[in-house]
């Protein structure tokens, strides 16, 4: 299990982080009591078959071509939505189920279900095609990420993720002092984290070849497997 808790004292370390989680702390009072009270337990479970599974059951994103689609930023991030919805039900759902809880739960219909409608009631028919293109483009990025940690997990590693880790510290995955991101390219939390003592290192997974799985592009799980290899050989030199 993770805790926001155990978020909070591996990560609120330095100048910057303590500035972005005051910042953070201060305002939304619904979003902070509810990532605060989150628990990471299931989305450490799920295997990489499951994820596949899950990317085979999502329809292919179209455009999202209406600014006011684009621009849309609900009070919760969809980092916020998935954990929860993962958390609640106990395991990955697929797309058709992912979309029925956001209907059905209520704490996911405020987060994500009402703010779609409103949205859409705003923008007009034209949106509601742009809303779900969006929705579903986030939701294979949320099956990315968890694709990589499950495939590193299940290499033995102890990789974690927590929402308050993502939208606060810009720290997309973790294990022990080192800094994982599962999508490549520059890390998000280095600025923030730059001065820690002792200090966080940043991994670079190195993957540069992707296959599509159902609607997903995933991370080829030979990069994936080498990958795993090299972070043991840091983590636990023999």
């Amino acid at each position: 299990m993770t805790t926001a808790m155990e978020v909070r004292r591996l990560f609120n370390v330095t100048q910057e982080t303590r500035f972005h989680f005051n910042h953070w702390y201060s305002r939304r009072k619904h979003v902070v009591a509810h990532v605060m009270a989150h628990e990471s337990v299931a989305v450490h479970r799920v295997t990489a078959d499951e994820v596949e599974a899950a990317c085979r059951s999502a329809p292919r994103p179209g455009p999202t071509d209406v600014p006011e689609i684009r621009g849309w930023r609900p009070d919760f991030a969809f980092a916020h939505v998935a954990h929860h919805v993962v958390e609640a039900l106990g395991r990955l759902p697929g797309w058709p189920e992912f979309r029925e809880f956001c209907e059905a739960d209520e704490q996911a219909r405020g987060m994500l279900w009402t703010p779609a409608r409103e949205v859409i009631a705003e923008v007009g028919p034209e949106g509601r095609a742009a809303l779900r293109n969006r929705v579903v483009s986030e939701f294979l990025g949320f099956l990315r990420d968890v694709y990589v940690v499950a495939v590193l997990r299940g290499h033995g590693l102890d990789v974690r993720v927590h929402p308050l880790a993502d939208t606060v510290f810009k720290v997309d995955a973790w294990v022990e002092r080192l800094i994982l991101n599962p999508r490549g390219g520059r890390q998000r939390s280095a600025e923030l984290l730059v001065h820690a003592m002792p200090p966080f290192f940043f991994a670079d997974l190195g993957v540069s070849e992707y296959a599509q799985v159902g609607a997903a592009v995933l991370p080829v799980r030979a990069q994936l497997d080498r990958a795993a290899r090299r972070l043991r050989d840091v983590l636990h030199p023999a």
